[in-house]
């Protein structure tokens, strides 16, 4: 059971890039696109039902999506036409599939079934594969219809308009939807702009940072650790949670700073008055960015952004694993950095120790950060 090296290798998909060859304006890496793909699958599975009466098992979709490229983490990067060459597919394969089964057996047994289907099986025939493989292409076209519009490239261009052509025809109705939206530049299309540009806002400003973060990133991992402390408490504790609403609350509980920028911790917390006027500007900001979405998918994103850290025990997962991840960028970072970072990761560590309670708190601080701190393999 080595936990905490499969989280030590997840924080390591930010440093898997893509596109890098073509020198894209904005650099994209492993993370951000994972988190850009497990969003807007959730938000396709919403339209799916909608329109097409198709029912998806929410965890499974997004754990398929969030884990679908972490076999890059071992493999490196492999280019799309390199993979497609036919004296070269088969092994391309078969070496991926031992890399996802590798970091599988790096969990405990109870969480190793469910992540073989999220890693292993990833983009299989499933009705959730599918999904997932759709929303990779429609992640393709939206990254390089960015890059186009801004840098003039012609390949991104190119590319757009390959990927657009594949899409607008595509069997899914919710694909469909997605993309005409993006070219019709309707009030869906604008919530989508929303979570591209989640990897444009930077965290941690002010400080000496030796690791780059920014929202997409940030929520990519919280996501991900988020099913991973949902699966340890309902299988290895019993304890009753919606798992699936713990993720799609922290893929969505930063969204609003597309809007609002990411305010400092300190600063928005200055006073108690002070805490309540962000608290009522960040909800109000909220509240607008759901109102872009159709109708019928608004009441679950109202919970997922505006309600994200309610009072239910999704709610204060959400709290908890944000904390989280804060402390695993501190414990990161206070390596090679530990003037900036000891002191803050110092107490960071003491809160969590001293509030939470949660099986998957007391997993956590027992297994997974003396992995983190202590290389085990």
């Amino acid at each position: 059971m080595q936990n905490g090296n499969f989280i030590r290798m997840l924080t390591r998909m930010q440093n898997v890039p893509r596109w890098d060859e073509y020198a894209p304006r904005f650099p994209d890496n492993a993370a951000s696109h994972s988190f850009r793909v497990a969003l807007f699958s959730l938000m396709a599975s919403y339209i799916e039902e909608e329109v097409a009466d198709t029912k998806y098992d929410r965890l499974t979709l997004l754990g398929k999506a969030l884990f679908h490229d972490m076999n890059e983490v071992i493999t490196g990067p492999i280019k799309h036409r390199t993979k497609k060459e036919p004296t070269l597919h088969a092994h391309i394969q078969a070496m991926e599939r031992q890399a996802s089964e590798k970091l599988v057996a790096l969990l405990s047994k109870s969480l190793q079934p469910d992540f073989t289907n999220y890693l292993v099986f990833a983009e299989d025939d499933s009705t959730e594969g599918k999904l997932v493989e759709a929303i990779d292409t429609f992640d393709a076209m939206l990254f390089a219809k960015r890059e186009a519009e801004v840098t003039g490239s012609t390949f991104f261009r190119e590319k757009t308009n390959e990927l657009k052509a594949a899409l607008s025809t595509h069997p899914l109705s919710s694909i469909r939807t997605l993309t005409e939206s993006v070219w019709a530049e309707d009030d869906m299309s604008r919530f989508i702009d929303n979570v591209l540009m989640m990897d444009t806002i930077r965290r941690w400003k002010g400080r000496f940072n030796t690791i780059d973060d920014n929202d997409a990133t940030h929520a990519f991992r919280a996501a991900s650790l988020g099913l991973f402390n949902g699966l340890i408490e309902s299988k290895k504790y019993g304890v009753k949670i919606n798992t699936a609403e713990v993720v799609s609350r922290l893929l969505c509980h930063d969204l609003v700073e597309g809007t609002t920028g990411d305010v400092l911790g300190p600063v928005k917390h200055a006073t108690p008055v002070t805490a309540a006027a962000f608290e009522a500007y960040e909800r109000t900001e909220g509240e607008a960015l759901i109102n872009l979405l159709p109708s019928s998918m608004r009441k679950e994103f109202h919970r997922f952004v505006v309600e994200a850290k309610d009072e239910t025990y999704e709610g204060q997962m959400v709290d908890v694993v944000d904390k989280l991840d804060a402390l695993i960028k501190m414990n990161m970072e206070r390596k090679l950095n530990g003037v900036e970072y000891e002191t803050g990761y110092r107490a960071q560590l003491k809160k969590v120790q001293t509030v939470y309670e949660n099986p998957s708190v007391v997993f956590f601080l027992a297994y997974v950060l003396h992995d983190l701190d202590y290389v085990t393999s």
